[in-house]
């Protein structure tokens, strides 16, 4: 007696769903040389033909395993409440280097920098010369904000004078 095969999804436990995130996602980043990479849980789900398996999906993009394996850190995790669903996105810090986990070391190390202003919370350091030019740009409108009354006073003469000298008030 031979049984159809057709229809049948393949199981796929934890670890073929890690090394799918690390082989069609984590690796090819990797080589791209970006350090910071955002993945939805449905769209996973959806290229591995899975059904209702949304919540494993979750668990293993969330997990410290794959966090080691793959060389990546959580960064942030957007979704609902529950945690598990087609629409809960992670975004990972990539380790460059490779596997392990993404550096977490201290400015001096070449590898990571706390960004000004920012509770130490930490990124990783530009890797293309583009990055360091646009990261200079920063806090440039500073002086002239400050020359119309700070960047709230101008912002509301802004809003105040959006329609022109010819606008309706509304009643």
């Amino acid at each position: 007696m031979s049984m159809s095969t057709q229809g049948v999804h393949p199981v796929v436990n934890a670890g073929a769903i890690r090394e799918f995130i690390r082989k069609r996602y984590v690796e090819p980043a990797r080589r791209r040389h970006e350090t910071l990479l955002t993945l939805r849980a449905g769209d996973i789900h959806r290229e591995l033909g899975l059904r209702n398996r949304v919540p494993n999906v979750c668990q293993v993009m969330e997990s410290k395993l794959l966090e080691k394996e793959a060389g990546v850190r959580v960064s942030s995790k957007q979704g609902p409440p529950s945690g598990r669903g087609t629409t809960v996105t992670l975004t990972y810090e990539v380790n460059l280097a490779g596997v392990g986990p993404a550096p977490r070391g201290r400015a001096g190390d070449g590898e990571v920098a706390a960004e000004p202003g920012h509770s130490g919370r930490q990124h990783p350091l530009p890797e293309h010369p583009g990055v360091g030019l646009f990261f200079g740009l920063r806090g440039l409108g500073a002086d002239l904000f400050a020359a119309e009354g700070g960047g709230e006073a101008w912002l509301a003469r802004e809003r105040a004078d959006f329609y022109g000298p010819g606008k309706k008030e509304l009643a």
